[in-house]
């Protein structure tokens, strides 16, 4: 039980002195699924920055410092600095090249050309990509 113990305050150490985000001190009555909701993280999220925490988060005990996982805000999408664009156009759900193209009145391998981050079947655009018009 004292071994028991002592790995766990051993981890708490651990936790306390490794965490890359901000930490959180479990208090009476605590849940994963209550933690999560009030830090605004995933219960996975939470378990994964935590692996002293079991994956039915039966073993907290109070006084337990977690780590507390953050996600860095997304990077936005950077316009291509070509000089050939005449304007940039933010790729939507379900867009193809051929669909894009006539709205700029432009074939598919014209907007191809200008942006090489294209594959030659065009199945490789992520929404909030910004191609280049040319």
């Amino acid at each position: 039980m004292v071994a028991a113990l002592g790995a766990i305050l051993s981890a708490n150490v651990l936790a306390q002195t490794s965490c890359q985000s901000s930490t959180y001190t479990v208090v009476s009555g605590d849940t994963c699924n209550g933690i999560s909701s009030e830090l605004n993280v995933t219960v996975a999220a939470l378990l994964a920055a935590n692996p002293v925490v079991n994956a039915q988060c039966t073993n907290l005990f109070i006084g337990e410092v977690l780590c507390v996982p953050t996600t860095a805000p997304p990077t936005p999408p950077t316009p291509p600095t070509t000089s050939n664009c005449t304007a940039n156009y933010t790729v939507a759900s379900g867009d193809v090249c051929i669909s894009i193209a006539n709205q700029f009145n432009i074939t598919a391998s014209q907007l191809e050309a200008v942006n090489t981050e294209i594959n030659a079947n065009c199945t490789n655009l992520v929404p909030g990509e910004v191609l280049c018009i040319p």
